[in-house]
């Protein structure tokens, strides 16, 4: 037996065994190794080739018994560096023998598991201590670790990183520990922060034998270590920490959420960096650093929707940091490195082809989708999309097709792309969306570009129809006057413009919209007629008030009628099936569109039957009735009208804006046209580059009622005023906008 003299190391008899093997010097080498030799230890490792390296797993017990003959130290000084620096050395040992198991008998799942997973005792004592002594601290990463003699910053590194990385790629036995250590939990988010926070690719004690920095590749591997940590189990009986464990050991959500959105920032950039490949080959360097770096950005993506699902305050912080934003400008920067059909051996790669490549722009889809269906304010989150050129971004990705099945015309399932646009298009009624979407195809306007070979069938018609819509409701947003009833006194006879007011606005505290001069013009409004219909036009805004549906009803509006126009056979149908499925209730029938889902749908339902709505208050068949009275063309069927929208994770059943807006104030507005809207004479051209725009704040209710200054108002073409050039937009000839910008491109509205 190999026994270490003058201590308790040996090997078992099958351990010796296997070691007869090997070659008669490295024989020696092990004894001297188990007899204490640093030396020798340190040459067993460097034995350990990084290919064909099967035979010397027998090695691994050695390592395993010099880890076991000493303990952790609670000081260093001379007496305890030895025992130090054989502890290095075996564990880089049993971490460099796991990185080439798949050469071995039980392969690499079994060897981490048996060597570091079952041994983890053994280990992580050892990690922690090399962390806690050669290591910078995690927030401060300029400070010198405490011992950087020791053990080098970038040999630590290593010992502290690559066995968590082994067990989440290989084990699920060691996964699973993850998720249930407090204490493992603890270490993991410390070094996902140190790792965050380290800006350059050399670290000191880096030997520079490689051209990869070691940082990025870090960065890049670590970030599937921090998934699985706050990930749920592939078995539902194992019980697993909350994620609040994760985020109190991190330092707090805003630590946790900075630190996130600066991996993705710096793993996109690295993945930008990388060379063009000389030959699409599983060995070119340029493609595997490729595949890593975009590994890293998927699981980072994974890691930000699920703490954004997981706890609400993660989602609102994620949203005001501005994640969405960044999740689009890494989509955007890596999917020319991606979306490459090269030949048919990479393409049907299954580790690194093309449907694998694509992976990390569905995952980054996903997350915008699900971040801005659980949000509160999901407008925001759509603005932030818009403006950071998603749309532009999804143009250009149907050049390549979604599947690696076929390569001309692979079929497509319902992947996240399509997924996020037709969400996208349940926000277009809202007239902040509406303002981000003119930005959109004023940047599409100044950046030409060619037209591009629709090769993702699916996703080309989703385009389609999505940009369709996004033209439409640009026209709503536009029609004049915008938004008449923040412009004007509601009061009966009262042609005072808000900008005239003397006082504050007074707005009616009962529907949120009417806004009146005076007490005087509110009261009269009140015995002319507003008090029946104040109770309808708080129906109009939902229960909550909302400030993007009270500015966005004409766009609602201009909706609803179009889809009555279009659709009208359609609504004939769903009224005739209505009244054979609710006989009792023919009389009481609503026509509900439900714009909670792309393209809209068509439902006829009894009144009360409506949710989010007061079906059971008595006003609404008198209402119906004035409806029939004074409509030009009044509801064949049914009584009225009603829109059910979302704001994100909230959905709500208004009454028809485009009847309750045209029955409340046309004595007002109806029978002659506002002469004087006040209108800035000039606009921002900031404004439209979506440059410095603070999703989070709105003005207040004593504003101008305008949230989108610089946009203009007015019917306009674009003109370049340096050339006299004149470029339309894609929807001017639809929409007759014209608007002249000066040498500084200042808006100056033309009328």
């Amino acid at each position: 037996m190999f026994t270490a003299v003058g201590s308790s190391l040996q090997l078992s008899m099958d351990e010796t065994q296997a070691l007869k093997s090997l070659s008669a010097a490295m024989r020696i080498t092990a004894n001297k190794a188990l007899q204490g030799s640093i030396t020798d230890l340190a040459r067993l490792v460097d034995f350990i080739p990084l290919k064909n390296a099967s035979r010397f797993s027998c090695l691994v017990p050695i390592f395993h018994a010099t880890l076991h003959s000493v303990q952790v130290p609670n000081y260093i000084n001379s007496k305890t560096t030895p025992s130090i620096l054989r502890a290095k050395w075996a564990l880089n040992g049993v971490v460099k023998t796991c990185s080439v198991a798949p050469l071995t008998s039980d392969g690499q799942d079994g060897a981490v598991r048996k060597y570091i997973v079952r041994r983890w005792e053994q280990i992580y004592p050892w990690m922690q201590f090399f962390a806690r002594n050669c290591l910078p601290p995690p927030y401060d990463v300029s400070l010198a670790p405490p011992h950087p003699d020791i053990c080098s910053v970038f040999d630590a590194a290593k010992l502290c990183t690559y066995p968590l990385t082994l067990i989440c790629h290989n084990s699920e036995e060691g996964r699973h520990m993850l998720r249930s250590s407090v204490s493992v939990q603890h270490f993991v988010a410390q070094l996902w922060i140190l790792i965050g926070n380290l800006k350059e690719d050399v670290l000191e004690g880096d030997p520079g034998i490689t051209t990869d920095g070691l940082v990025s590749m870090l960065r890049a591997s670590f970030a599937l270590t921090n998934y699985v940590c706050v990930s749920e189990s592939e078995d539902p009986d194992k019980i697993t920490l909350p994620l609040s464990n994760y985020i109190h050991a991190a330092g707090g959500v805003k630590p946790v959420v900075i630190t996130l959105l600066r991996y993705i920032r710096r793993i996109t950039r690295d993945a930008a960096d990388v060379a063009e490949p000389r030959s699409w080959t599983a060995s070119d360097p340029s493609v595997q650093s490729l595949h890593l770096f975009t590994t890293g950005l998927r699981y980072s993506f994974h890691f930000l929707q699920t703490i954004s699902r997981q706890d609400a305050s993660c989602r609102t912080q994620l949203i005001r940091q501005g994640s969405i934003r960044t999740v689009v400008d890494a989509i955007t920067r890596i999917s020319p490195r991606i979306l490459v059909q090269t030949n048919k051996e990479m393409d049907f790669h299954s580790e690194l082809g093309l449907a694998v490549r694509q992976q990390v722009l569905w995952t980054g889809y996903s997350y915008i989708a699900s971040a801005i269906r659980d949000a509160d304010d999901g407008v925001t989150g759509v603005c932030q999309a818009l403006d950071a050129g998603l749309l532009e971004t999804m143009m250009k990705g149907v050049v390549c097709p979604p599947h690696a099945n076929r390569r001309d015309h692979p079929p497509r399932g319902c992947l996240g792309d399509v997924e996020l646009l037709f969400l996208l298009g349940t926000f277009f009624i809202y007239h902040r969306v509406a303002s981000s979407i003119f930005r959109h195809w004023f940047r599409v306007q100044n950046s030409p570009m060619e037209k591009p070979k629709i090769r993702d069938e699916g996703l080309g018609i989703a385009l389609k129809l999505v940009l369709t819509a996004s033209t439409d409701a640009i026209k709503y947003r536009n029609i004049e006057p915008i938004n008449f009833h923040e412009y004007r006194c509601s009061g009966p006879g009262c042609r005072m413009c808000t900008s005239g007011f003397v006082s504050k606005k007074r707005r009616c505290s009962g529907c949120l919209i009417s806004l009146y001069c005076s007490e005087k013009c509110q009261r009269a409004a009140w015995r002319s007629g507003h008090k029946k219909w104040c109770q309808v036009l708080r129906c109009t805004v939902g229960p909550w008030g909302s400030r993007d549906i009270r500015q966005s009803l004409q766009v609602i509006a201009g909706f609803e009628t179009s889809m009555i126009s279009k659709m009208a056979k359609d609504v004939e149908t769903h009224v005739r099936k209505a009244r054979q499925q609710f006989p009792a209730f023919s009389n009481k029938l609503v026509l509900m569109f439900d714009m909670t889902v792309f393209p809209t749908e068509i439902h006829v339902l009894p009144l009360h039957k409506l949710q989010q709505f007061p079906g059971q208050d008595p006003i609404w068949p008198k209402i119906a009735d004035e409806i029939r009275e004074r409509s030009d063309s009044p509801p064949n069927g049914y009584m009225f009208s009603v829109v059910k929208v979302h704001l994100g994770n909230s959905k709500f059943t208004l009454f028809s804006p485009s009847t309750a807006l045209s029955m409340a104030f046309e004595c007002q507005y109806y029978d002659e046209p506002c002469g004087s809207v006040d209108e800035d004479d000039d606009y921002d051209s900031e404004s439209l580059g979506g440059q410095g725009s603070d999703y989070g704040s709105e003005s207040s209710d004593e504003g101008d009622g305008s949230e989108d200054e610089g946009l203009p108002t007015c019917n306009a073409i674009l003109v370049d005023c340096l050339s006299q050039n004149v470029f339309v937009c894609p929807f001017a000839t639809r929409l007759g906008h014209v608007l002249k910008i000066n040498r500084d491109y200042h808006f100056v509205p033309v009328f």
